[in-house]
């Protein structure tokens, strides 16, 4: 009941504000009227769109993330466009900073005469600028264009120079480290003196291998002169010193006989000779010869032993010294090749360094620039006569509405009120 009742107040509200409707109508086009005469006089805006589009570099091999990480990364390249360095440069750049607009930064901002945006799933940055003059509009907004590009080119330029002088002292460090390790290897090839090492070695072995066959040669003939030697002694052991020879007068031995049977006291008959034995001389002379060489062989294999004990040292010394100069030369060497490696090496990236910076950075282009606008965005007349109709048509049955409530709750408080009313619009009638 309290439900219908209300109802039933809310329809009576209704029907005694539909008969102020010309009254609220009035109003509506009154607020129209003066929203139009108000749009007339707004100073006018103009919007300028460029777009910038941030792709990856064409130099050098492109990673397979790329596309994405840009996609990702995308809003970081908005404050290439929108800071304050290149909004107070553009400012002075088009005398913006005196009059008649006296802008600076902080007032460019307030006034929101720059929009930066990133339309959804592309790699571009949307650039607005809004400004009462379409020219200048157009003029800004592709200035931060070109700003923003000309910034990432310096950066990208920047970044090239620091790679290129780092990678030169890299460069410079690793041609002096060559130098040092040519030098080095110089110096250990004429202080090696392996050429003379190797000569003087040879000789030796040389030397070595004849006094071996020397001394080969001489054991065998010391073996063999003394076994002749102890034969030789031996044999003039068995040899008497002297030979007795027999001389007989008579050549027949009977006579001989029949002489000494006759005459048994009477001389002899035979001459008994005593002389040296030519054999034993023979034998003695060989024995002498033998010793005597058997003596010299025995000192010359006990020299040759000794000066082969002295040549080997020798040859180990030298052998010995020359793996050690070999493995300093060989060092020496690689050390050398390790540092030409590495002055290719640092050369090739110093040569290629433009190149590997540049794939690894971003470029920045400016696509549809900005052109002159025809028509301002704001104000819009027919949009604001319209908002000025239906405001001032809310407005008015607002305080329309407010009023006959008012009335009402005037009357529950003094019937007699309604009823003068009644009486009034009876009469009227």
């Amino acid at each position: 009941m309290m439900d219908d009742e209300l109802n039933q107040q809310f329809t009576r509200r209704l029907k005694k504000l539909r008969g102020h409707r010309l009254h609220i109508l009035e109003a509506a086009c009154g607020c129209a009227l003066v929203a139009l005469i108000v749009s007339l006089f707004l100073p006018k805006i103009y919007r300028a769109t460029t777009y910038v589009l941030v792709s990856e570099s064409k130099i050098g091999a492109a990673s397979k993330d790329t596309a994405a990480l840009q996609l990702v990364t995308l809003p970081t390249f908005t404050p290439f466009v929108d800071n304050d360095a290149l909004i107070s440069e553009s400012l002075k750049k088009f005398l913006l900073d005196g009059p008649p607009y006296n802008l600076n930064v902080d007032k460019f901002r307030r006034r929101d005469y720059l929009d930066v945006r990133i339309p959804k799933s592309t790699r571009l940055l949307e650039v607005n600028v809004e400004f009462p003059d379409p020219r200048l509009a157009a003029d800004l907004a592709n200035a931060f264009a070109q700003g923003a590009i000309e910034f990432n080119d310096r950066m990208n330029n920047k970044d090239t120079k620091d790679t290129q002088d780092f990678l030169k002292r890299q460069l410079d460090a690793a041609v002096d480290n060559l130098n040092r390790a040519a030098a080095q290897q110089v110096k250990v090839q004429e202080e090696a003196r392996i050429e003379d090492l190797e000569g003087e070695l040879t000789t030796l072995l040389a030397e070595r291998g004849k006094l071996s066959g020397k001394l080969g040669q001489l054991r065998l003939d010391l073996a063999q002169d003394h076994s002749k030697a102890t034969s030789l002694r031996e044999a003039l052991a068995g040899e008497p010193q002297t030979i007795l020879l027999k001389k007989s007068i008579t050549t027949d031995r009977f006579l001989e006989m029949a002489a000494e049977k006759l005459n048994p006291q009477g001389p002899p008959l035979s001459v008994i000779e005593e002389s040296p034995n030519k054999n034993r001389e023979e034998i003695q002379r060989d024995f002498v010869n033998a010793t005597v060489s058997s003596a010299a062989e025995s000192a010359g294999v006990q020299a040759a032993t000794d000066r082969l004990d002295r040549m080997n040292k020798e040859i180990t010394r030298l052998i010995t010294n020359l793996a050690t100069v070999r493995s300093r030369v060989a060092n020496a060497a690689q050390d050398y090749a390790l540092a030409s490696d590495a002055v290719k090496n640092a050369s090739h990236e110093y040569q290629t360094a433009s190149v590997t910076v540049s794939s690894k950075s971003q470029d920045m282009k400016q696509i549809a620039p900005a052109l002159i606008p025809e028509r301002p965005v704001r104000p819009s007349i027919p949009l604001n006569t319209a908002l000025g109709f239906l405001l001032g048509a809310l407005i008015s049955a607002a305080i329309y509405y407010l009023v006959i409530q008012n009335r009402l709750e005037l009357t529950r408080e003094n019937p007699f009120v309604d009823e003068e009313d009644e009486v009034v619009t009876l009469r009227r009638s």
